[in-house]
């Protein structure tokens, strides 16, 4: 799987349409907090809704301020770990604690809380969705939310 990077992609909610490549054994804490590696509060859907609006939406607030964990290992094989209070569902099924999941064997679908979604697929390093996008680097420890 050398010629594939992991890659996080939004299906559904405010993080519909946005894209995180992953690095490989890199935990990425996924959730509210701006303290998260992907913060749900620095992506386009959530900086474009009006600001009176956008923190009393009732389903981004089902998403915990650090609500997942996820790690792909040797660049297929991913681990996510529910850090939330709301729920964290995993092609479906709740999620209690962790699991682990072969992106080799097709799209692993991931929901946070009741709306914010995303498919983690692995993609070829030349697929023009990963054009001009970063890796996600580990965010420095904070409390800020």
């Amino acid at each position: 799987m050398a010629d594939t990077v992991p890659v996080l992609i939004g299906t559904a909610g405010i993080v519909q349409g946005e894209s995180f490549v992953l690095a490989p054994g890199t935990p990425v804490v996924i959730g509210r907090s701006r303290s998260c590696d992907i913060s749900l509060r620095r992506t386009a859907g959530y900086l474009k809704a009006p600001s009176d609006e956008r923190d009393v939406d009732h389903d981004f607030n089902t998403v915990s301020r650090r609500h997942a964990r996820v790690e792909v290992a040797d660049g297929s094989r991913a681990r996510i770990e529910d850090l939330s209070t709301n729920g964290t569902f995993v092609n479906g099924d709740h999620l209690s604690g962790s699991t682990e999941v072969d992106l080799v064997q097709g799209v692993c679908a991931l929901r946070l809380g009741t709306r914010e979604s995303f498919d983690l697929v692995l993609l070829p390093k030349d697929d023009p969705r990963l054009q001009g996008l970063q890796t996600v680097a580990p965010a420095p420890d904070s409390t800020e939310d």
